[in-house]
Formats: structure tokens, C-alpha cells, sequence
């Protein structure tokens, strides 16, 4: 049942982002959310709960769910160089460690 309502949350956000690439704004932009048990990266995500919104270098901390979505835009710093995604707005997420106490 969970798992049923996970995946219709990732179909409406999968949705979402074509609705926002195509429709919104060009197709370089991108929502960012992240899947549960995905590595917690400061870079790219926000912990909700977190006192300072960052997690501690080299901690493991693993995701329960996005709680907002980030946007992220494709960019490529010089000529000819791979393009890859720079985020311009963090995902908002819960940590495993946040629902489930000392237990996660």
C-alpha cells in the first residue's frame, strides 16, 4: 500500500517536471526531488528538520522522501565541455533519521 503511494507520488512529479520543462520554462530546467534511501548530499538537498539546514561532512544519512522540489538548470562552463546539472533551488527532504528517532 505504501509502496503503491510512493510510486503515484513519483508518477505526479515525473508529471510536474515535464509540465514545468516544456510548458513553463525551457527544457534545460529541471525539478530535483529525491527517491527515499538516496545518500543525504548538502550540496543538492536541504534537510527539513535540520538545525542549520546541512548535514555534517561525511555523514550517511539517508532520505525518507523530498518534502519540496528543488530546480536544477543544465549548464556547461566552457565550449565543448559535458553539460551537467547545476541546482539553483536545494530539495527539501525528511531524513530517515528524523522519522524514526534513533532507531534509522
Amino acid at each position: 500500500m505504501a509502496s503503491e503511494r510512493i510510486e503515484s507520488i513519483i508518477r505526479l512529479v515525473l508529471r510536474l517536471e515535464l509540465v514545468f520543462k516544456v510548458e513553463v520554462t525551457s527544457s534545460d530546467m529541471s525539478l530535483l526531488f529525491e527517491a527515499p534511501d538516496t545518500v543525504f548530499d548538502n550540496a543538492r538537498m536541504s534537510d527539513e528538520f535540520g538545525s542549520d539546514g546541512t548535514s555534517i561532512s561525511g555523514n550517511q544519512d539517508r532520505v525518507a522522501g523530498t518534502t519540496e522540489v528543488g530546480v536544477g538548470k543544465s549548464i556547461s562552463v566552457g565550449p565543448g565541455e559535458i553539460r551537467r546539472t547545476g541546482v539553483l533551488l536545494k530539495t527539501k527532504v525528511v531524513l530517515e533519521k528524523d522519522v524514526g528517532g534513533n532507531e534509522a
